[in-house]
């Protein structure tokens, strides 16, 4: 006997006689329940805000090491300076913020053209994630003393990434949910 017929959670096996022998036969893929396709939209929805935060976080690293970069060989500015780390992550936060709030509004919620108020939502989860961020990079920075500015870049991409699930999480329930695009809902 097959062994679906012992395990209750593999499919119905329906056997057919075709020429004398028993051959088994499955449901056809198209049987899938419906909840199966929301969890795959939403799989891929994670993996594009991933990727976007990916690159979000890649950019804001090399800014964040750029300008501590700067600050540190013609400035004379130590990277390890809670005040510098802070201005220099701001920097980089504000040139980042657009880029991914456009990328995520376009690829990962398909969310386009993008709206003010949309806009606005973003920022405002952002601000959060990015109080978040700025906190875990000044705790990192306090009990991993730096030397150099690629350190601090370091942990300041260790930062963004740590404020990246707060951030999904706000854009996917708040900015981004279905109901809540302005020109969609005038559009009913």
């Amino acid at each position: 006997m097959p062994d679906c017929l012992f395990n209750p959670i593999a499919p119905k096996v329906v056997t057919r006689h075709h020429q004398g022998s028993m051959i088994p036969t499955f449901p056809p893929v198209t049987s899938r329940k419906k909840g199966s396709r929301l969890n795959r939209t939403e799989i891929l929805r994670i993996l594009r805000f991933g990727a976007v935060g990916a690159l979000g976080t890649l950019l804001n690293t090399l800014l964040v090491w750029f300008f501590l970069s700067i600050g540190f060989n013609h400035l004379g500015w130590h990277p390890a300076d809670h005040t510098v780390v802070t201005a220099a992550a701001t920097m980089a936060w504000i040139l980042c913020c657009g880029t991914n709030y456009l990328l995520n509004a376009f690829w990962t919620f398909h969310h386009w053209p993008p709206h003010w108020r949309q806009a606005l939502h973003y920022y405002s989860t952002a601000l959060i994630s990015f109080g978040a961020q700025i906190l875990i990079l000044n705790l990192l920075v306090y009990l991993l003393v730096t030397e150099r500015p690629i350190e601090t870049a370091v942990l300041n991409g260790v930062a963004v990434a740590t404020g990246a699930l707060l951030n999904y999480v706000a854009a996917s329930l708040w900015v981004f949910s279905p109901n809540r695009h302005p020109l969609r809902r005038h559009a009913r």
